[in-house]
C-alpha cells in the first residue's frame, strides 16, 4: 500500500525469546497509538512454530549469539524494504526488552540512519556473566549441562501428561497462567532449551565491556529505563551509563517493575512506555 504509517515498531524480546509473552503489552501500546505497526519476532530455536498449512515445527539446530543478531539485522532490512515503498516514510524505532535490548544496539551500529529511536527496558548490554544472576547459573549454561538440561526436558515430556507440566510451570512462582500456558505450548522442549541455553552462554561469554563510544556518539537517540534490585541489570549499569550517555534519556524505575515486566507488570510498563511514544510520536 502506498499509504504509511506514522512509525514501525520492531519489538526484540529478551531471553527465552518467546514474542507471545509481549502480546498484551504490544495490544496496550496499539490501542494507544493505531497509527504505528508493531512487528515483533522471536528468535531462532526458542520456540516451535506452525506453518500457513498449521504444521508444527521445532528447529532442531542452535544457533549462536552473532547468528541471532545476523538473523535480527535481516528482519530490520526486510521491514525496511517493505515500508520503502510508502509515499512518506515511517519512523523505524527499535523496542528491545533485557538482552533484546544488546540486539537492538547492534543494529542501530549498522544502520544508523535508518532508526529514528530506541527504546531499551531493564538493558542487558554489559557484564551479564558478572551480574548476580548471571553467577547464580552460569554453570547451566556451559556445553554438557545445557544438553543434559534439555535431555531432561525432553524425557519429561514423554513421561508426564501435559497437565502435570502446566502445573510445575505453575508452582515455579515466576509465571502467570498465560505465560505458563504458553511456556508449556511452545518452548517447553529440549529443542527449544538447548538453544535458548546455547544463546545465554554466547551472552556470557560476548556481551561483556559496554560500547561506551556508541552511547558517547550517538546516545541520544536512545532511551533507556532501568529498574531497582535487578539481578540481571544492577543500579550501578544505570549510574555508568547515566554518566556515558548525557544527550539521551536514562531512567531509574520508581514503580517497582521487575526486569521480567511481561509476568506481572505488562500494564504498567505499557503505560510508561505510550508516555515515552508520545514524545515521539506527538
Amino acid at each position: 500500500s502506498s499509504a504509511a504509517p506514522q512509525a514501525v515498531l520492531l519489538l526484540i524480546p529478551g531471553s527465552p525469546g518467546l514474542v507471545d509473552f509481549y502480546i498484551d503489552f504490544c495490544t496496550a501500546l496499539h490501542k494507544e497509538f493505531p497509527e504505528m505497526d508493531i512487528i515483533g519476532v522471536s528468535h531462532l530455536g526458542h520456540t516451535r512454530f506452525s506453518d500457513n498449512r498449521g504444521l508444527v515445527y521445532r528447529c532442531k539446530k542452535t544457533h549462536s549469539l552473532e547468528e541471532q543478531v545476523a538473523n535480527m539485522v535481516a528482519v530490520f532490512d526486510e521491514i525496511d524494504r517493505e515500508y520503502a515503498t510508502c509515499l512518506q516514510r515511517p519512523k523505524m524505532l527499535l523496542l528491545g526488552h533485557s538482552v533484546g535490548c544488546y540486539f537492538a544496539q547492534k543494529i542501530i551500529e549498522c544502520r544508523e540512519a535508518r532508526v529514528d529511536r530506541v527504546y531499551s527496558l531493564f538493558p542487558a548490554i554489559e557484564s551479564i556473566a558478572d551480574t548476580p544472576r548471571g553467577r547464580q547459573l552460569r554453570l547451566m549454561f556451559r556445553p554438557g549441562v545445557r544438553q543434559l538440561v534439555a535431555g531432561m526436558i525432553e524425557t519429561l515430556r514423554w513421561l508426564l501428561p501435559v497437565s502435570a507440566i502446566y502445573r510445575v510451570a505453575r508452582m515455579s512462582g515466576s509465571l502467570n497462567r498465560d505465560n505458563s500456558l504458553l511456556v508449556v505450548d511452545k518452548m517447553l522442549f529440549g529443542s527449544c532449551v538447548n538453544s535458548i541455553l546455547r544463546m545465554a552462554s554466547d551472552e556470557m561469554r560476548v556481551i561483556g565491556r559496554l560500547d561506551e563510544e556508541l552511547y558517547s556518539r550517538i546516545g541520544r537517540k536512545f532511551v533507556m529505563y532501568y529498574g531497582v534490585g535487578d539481578e540481571w541489570v544492577p543500579v550501578s549499569h544505570y549510574r555508568r551509563m547515566r554518566d556515558i550517555n548525557v544527550d539521551g534519556t536514562v531512567v531509574l524505575c520508581k514503580e517497582g517493575i521487575s526486569h521480567a515486566f511481561v509476568t506481572n507488570y505488562t500494564a504498567q510498563m505499557a503505560r510508561i512506555v505510550v508516555e515515552m511514544l508520545k514524545q515521539e510520536l506527538a
